[in-house]
């Protein structure tokens, strides 16, 4: 098997059980007696989870090498970690799991990530055809979790969530291996890996770059909390509520697989501010609870929204960071955009949604615009400081 088929097969399990879970875990807290509140910390915990644990896990790699034997048991642990879900209610006992689970997700998208990255610049492979088959694993995903809640209710998001990791774990068996381009390093200098990697990501602009991303991902979180419960009161059904899902994320295929084409042709920057734009268009539209016909138009953003924001900063990375660093880069950068973010985001939107209901959105739409406008800001500084030189 080719590596492009090997990565493409581990995304793939990868968001088969993320689709299920992403769409369907505020809808099974729900069934366990949680309000929104609660929903939102359950949540928040385990994006928080990520953004503590996801860089100190990935800085034991001291090169790519290292990565999957990492992965595959990240995997193995979250199955035993979702089981762990079965017997409990307390909504205490939920959000302390959902640090658990938390922690073992930490690493597996940042370095997946960064394992493409370095197969990316040996030149094997590319990073937007091969993410583009876990895009369309999580419609799978989405799609038949919502048919099956549809029908046998919300506890079978637990079944689908360990089958799914259990597939994550097998695939995680055939991850290609990968030599190491600089001196491997002794796996004792976890901790001078993960400093330099910290040194890195507060460089101003990387910084920058960061704090973009991380509003702009950061105001998904009112959508990927709570549109599955919005959608329910308003009668939608899960396999209608999981198509919705599915239709925004076929243009995120549709972009990850042009993305070597129009990578070439723009920068990072000019990909984040478009993801930021999509973002603030979207949230603002949803806040008026339009309907399905209109709904469904409107989904057509989140490939804009969420995958030009995913390599903007993926390119923003891959373009900047020293190799030895490249895992502990990526996961700063996931445990920041897809870990405090939403850490922060979901703890917030559950108060907004117990509260306001869809009108949640107006905030996620004010965070998305404070992102456009530090992207536009750090465009034209770059922009003059290039023209000087």
């Amino acid at each position: 098997m080719s590596a492009s088929f090997r990565i493409a097969a581990f995304y793939a399990a990868l968001f088969l059980g993320l689709g299920g879970t992403f769409a369907f875990l505020p809808v099974w807290y729900e069934g366990r007696g949680l309000n929104g509140e609660w929903i939102g910390y359950a949540l928040g915990a385990g994006a928080l989870a990520r953004f503590f644990a996801g860089p100190i896990v990935a800085a034991q790699a001291s090169h790519p090498s290292h990565i999957p034997t990492i992965l595959r048991w990240a995997a193995i642990i979250a199955v035993v970690i979702f089981i762990a879900h079965t017997p409990f209610r307390n909504p205490l006992v939920f959000v302390v799991l959902g640090l658990a689970l938390g922690t073992a997700y930490a690493p597996l998208i940042p370095l997946t990530d960064a394992l493409v990255m370095a197969l990316e610049r040996r030149k094997v492979l590319q990073y937007g055809p091969v993410r583009s088959a876990g895009s369309a694993a999580f419609i799978i995903g989405t799609m038949t979790c919502g048919w099956l809640i549809g029908k046998l209710g919300s506890e079978m998001l637990l079944y689908w969530a360990v089958g799914a990791g259990l597939l994550l774990a097998i695939a995680g068996g055939f991850l290609p291996k990968i030599e190491s381009r600089e001196k491997i390093e002794n796996p004792g200098k976890a901790r001078h890996r993960l400093r330099d990697a910290l040194k890195f990501c507060a460089r101003p602009d990387v910084a920058l770059a960061l704090l973009v991303t991380f509003l702009i991902q950061a105001s998904h979180a009112f959508f990927y909390g709570f549109s599955a419960l919005l959608w329910s009161a308003a009668g939608f059904s899960g396999l209608l509520i999981g198509a919705l899902f599915a239709w925004g994320v076929l243009f995120e295929i549709v972009l990850f697989n042009l993305s070597p084409w129009f990578r070439k042709l723009t920068s990072p920057l000019i990909l984040l501010l478009i993801g930021g734009v999509a973002a603030l268009i979207r949230w603002l539209a949803l806040s008026t609870e339009p309907e399905l016909s209109a709904l469904i138009g409107w989904q057509v953003l989140h490939g804009f929204s969420a995958a030009m924001t995913n390599l903007g900063m993926m390119s923003y990375l891959q373009k900047h960071t020293p190799e030895r660093i490249l895992a502990g880069a990526q996961a700063v950068n996931s445990s920041i955009t897809a870990g405090l973010s939403f850490g922060i985001g979901f703890a917030v939107a559950g108060i907004l949604y117990q509260n306001s209901k869809a009108e949640g959105y107006l905030v996620a739409a004010a965070v998305a615009a404070i992102g456009v406008v530090i992207c536009l800001g750090l465009y034209i500084f770059q922009a003059r400081q290039k023209l000087k030189n």
